[in-house]
């Protein structure tokens, strides 16, 4: 049973006794995994107090995530509780957001470094006061990229041909991609996106700074991608609106 110190994101606590925690932690050593941190919410605990979400803390885990249970959490100690995403109903509620995106997916260890930073540098942002929408957009494509994913909307993927910027485009959900007339027709698995919010998308997937996109644009892009994201942990999303394919993005 290996003892690591590593740093975790807390997203999800469940009261196990009246002082014991179960957690859910996402730790650029192990990538997510489940905890008990015995003895959390003793006045004087080793462990130096309960664990709480959406808080960034380094701890001691005795591994025992290759047995298929619980580590054991020996020691934590609070980096930040970036209050600023707390104070705030609306940037609370993008906090939320974050977090059930994290726990739609399933973060290996190779891949906990890359989606631990983009996980801390949102909640930092929202923490600072920047725009939440485009926070939100960012992040999902981070989370995308980082899981090795990264749908295209710069062309078609069937013809090659690039969007206009002025007109309605069709994304397709399953193969990840713009498509255009005629490989759009008859498929069932198409989402529309305006031109607006075709704009946020290519500004992200080309992460070149583009003026005057609309919050709404991103809005729309955080949606699209929130739910590519979720596709990949098999999962359905509660604080993200559905997709609708009669309304274009």
């Amino acid at each position: 049973m290996a003892l690591i110190t590593t740093t975790a994101l807390c997203l999800r606590k469940v009261d196990f006794s009246e002082t014991s925690q179960i957690l859910t932690l996402l730790s650029d050593s192990l990538g997510t995994v489940g905890a008990i941190a015995k003895g959390a919410k003793r006045a004087k605990s080793s462990i130096g107090g309960p664990l709480d979400i959406m808080c960034l803390y380094n701890v001691v885990l005795y591994d025992r995530s290759k047995r298929g249970t619980l580590s054991i959490l020996s020691q934590a100690e609070l980096l930040d509780f970036y209050p600023g995403a707390r104070t705030n109903y609306a940037r609370f509620s993008a906090l939320e957001r974050v977090r059930e995106l994290l726990l739609s997916i399933e973060v290996g260890p190779h891949d906990g470094p890359s989606v631990l930073l983009h996980a801390v540098k949102a909640i930092r942002a929202l923490d600072f006061g920047e725009p939440i929408e485009h926070v939100l957009a960012a992040f999902a494509w981070g989370l995308l990229t980082a899981l090795g994913v990264e749908p295209t909307f710069t062309h078609c993927i069937e013809s090659g041909q690039e969007p206009s910027g002025k007109v309605e485009v069709a994304f397709s959900i399953r193969e990840m991609g713009l498509l255009a007339p005629p490989h759009s027709e008859h498929r069932s698995d198409l989402v529309r996106i305006s031109p607006r919010t075709l704009g946020a998308l290519l500004a992200l997937a080309t992460d070149v700074p583009t003026p005057n996109i609309e919050v709404d644009a991103y809005a729309g892009a955080f949606t699209l991608l929130a739910w590519l994201v979720a596709m990949q942990g098999g999962r359905r999303l509660k604080t993200v609106a559905p997709l609708d394919p009669a309304r274009p993005l």
